[in-house]
């Protein structure tokens, strides 16, 4: 491992450590060869006005902006019902409206006008509305995007400079209704108390395991999920595994056997602990369901899905944070949706390497040192191998889902191939709060010579001691998500 202030490099393909239930899934593969609307807040915008000229305006970064024109090219001064409105009701009052989850309403005048500062920074901030991926095209292009255009911010950064002006009220624009999915089979989990594990690599955390089943008539494809934790103040990630309560996983016990013995271990609560995926022996087929908070609604690209099998079980894998005291002693009761459809065009499966947390397997866990502003670690996955160890001819990537913890800056993903290094996937301003899946508007196919590679860069001022891979919120992760269809 190479080290210096601001880098650390792990490039050997022993600490990608990919899960038995991922080769199950390939191997079956191979022989068988977000909401879209999330929800917002203005969490961290600056509530100070926006420098700007009646004529245009001036960015985060004090670069004007341009100036709002009229039909024949000269200088307009913007109003509200005909500039700004149809902006806000395009991007925004989805959920800044009358009972929305926004914490603000901008589909009325006066609520927009006195919000204009905030909404104006936090669009310029790029941290309104949510959507973390760079999507300007120059590192890829994805479905749904809530990427505002610089017209649009320039707009409305015109209309504050301009004193706000309403204009001629208009009843031509309606509020969009509210994201639903549709035709879905619900499961959940038992109200639960969680409590602190502790330890250095979940000090103020929880993992349980709830087991499920859903009695499916035959196999059925996951073509989207929906995940609605009851208690958003201590829920900080769930998946859903499938698992064969009947395959065999060594010592002639079988899943279920395994299942039923943690289950055990603590009688008096439900479920079971459950660090990394269904927990210790439980051997899953899949990780369909990853949530974190901010997702939403998940619709997987048109024509795919992820198989779930008659006959498997579902895992429900939740992880309560309690780092803040006043949640201990809470619980929680969340709930699945998911839209189960009986075929797909294509197969599709996520994996979700993350080598920095896989170096607590190796006996010298990778730590990042405290105190400093940018600390980065970067790993790589050859294409190559990674269809050699699944048996397959070639693979197409879909989409992608960036994980990290709280002292996360920015991460990123690109392709190095002969021909040069493609940006595939960019966040610039990390958001905890604001984790979605993202897919690209065309997959693109991976080539054999090929390398993934992703870069994690963290900030450690406010640790006092070096950040350790974990599971808890206050250690890291560097994931990347991938959605690969064969």
């Amino acid at each position: 491992m190479t080290m210096r202030r601001t880098k650390l490099l792990r490039t050997s393909t022993k600490h990608l450590r990919l899960s038995t239930w991922t080769l199950c899934v390939l191997s079956s593969l191979a022989a068988q060869a977000c909401r879209e609307d999330q929800p917002a807040t203005d969490d961290g915008a600056d509530s100070g006005t926006t420098e700007a000229s009646a004529t245009g305006g001036v960015d985060s970064t004090g670069t004007e902006t341009d100036a709002v024109l009229d039909e024949t090219g000269t200088e307009a001064t913007p109003t509200f019902w005909d500039d700004v409105a149809p902006i806000l009701y395009e991007r925004c009052v989805g959920c800044h409206r009358e009972g929305g989850i926004g914490p603000m309403r901008l589909d009325d005048y006066e609520s927009a006008s006195a919000w204009a500062p905030v909404s104006v920074n936090a669009m310029q901030d790029r941290t309104m509305p949510p959507w973390l991926v760079t999507d300007d095209g120059s590192c890829g292009e994805f479905q749904h995007s809530k990427w505002m255009p610089p017209d649009e911010i320039d707009r409305i950064a015109a209309w504050l400079a301009a004193g706000t002006p309403e204009g001629q009220p208009r009843d031509d624009l309606s509020l969009p209704e509210p994201e639903q999915l549709t035709g879905v089979t619900e499961i959940g989990t038992p109200n639960f108390v969680p409590e602190i594990q502790g330890g250095d690599l979940a000090e103020f955390d929880e993992y349980r395991c709830f087991l499920v089943d859903p009695m499916l008539e035959g196999d059925r494809f996951l073509t989207g999920y929906d995940v609605l934790p009851g208690n958003e103040a201590i829920v900080h990630h769930v998946l859903v595994m499938p698992v064969d309560p009947d395959l065999p996983v060594g010592g002639g016990m079988t899943n279920a056997d395994v299942m039923q013995a943690l289950d055990d271990e603590s009688p008096t609560r439900d479920g079971w602990p459950c660090f990394g995926e269904a927990g210790d022996g439980v051997e899953v087929s899949g990780i369909p369901v990853v949530w974190a908070p901010g997702q939403g609604i998940v619709r997987f690209p048109e024509g795919t899905g992820l198989r779930v099998r008659q006959g498997e079980q579902l895992v429900i894998q939740m992880h309560y944070n309690l780092a803040n005291p006043t949640t201990i002693g809470m619980s929680d009761q969340s709930t699945v949706a998911l839209r189960l459809e009986e075929e797909v065009e294509r197969e599709g499966f996520m994996i979700l390497p993350d080598p920095f947390l896989g170096s607590i397997f190796e006996g010298d866990p990778i730590e990042l040192p405290p105190g400093e502003p940018s600390v980065e670690f970067t790993w790589e996955m050859p294409v190559g191998e990674m269809l050699g160890w699944f048996g397959l001819p070639g693979v197409d990537l879909y989409g992608v889902f960036p994980h990290m913890h709280e002292y996360g800056r920015s991460i990123d993903m690109h392709i190095d191939g002969p021909s040069g290094s493609e940006c595939a996937a960019e966040v610039r301003n990390w958001d905890f709060h604001w984790q979605l899946q993202y897919f690209f508007q065309q997959p693109r196919a991976l080539q054999p010579d090929e390398v993934l590679r992703v870069t994690c860069d963290f900030d450690t001022v406010g640790a006092d001691e070096p950040v350790l891979p974990g599971w808890g919120t206050h250690n890291e992760m560097c994931l990347m998500g991938l959605y690969l269809v064969p």
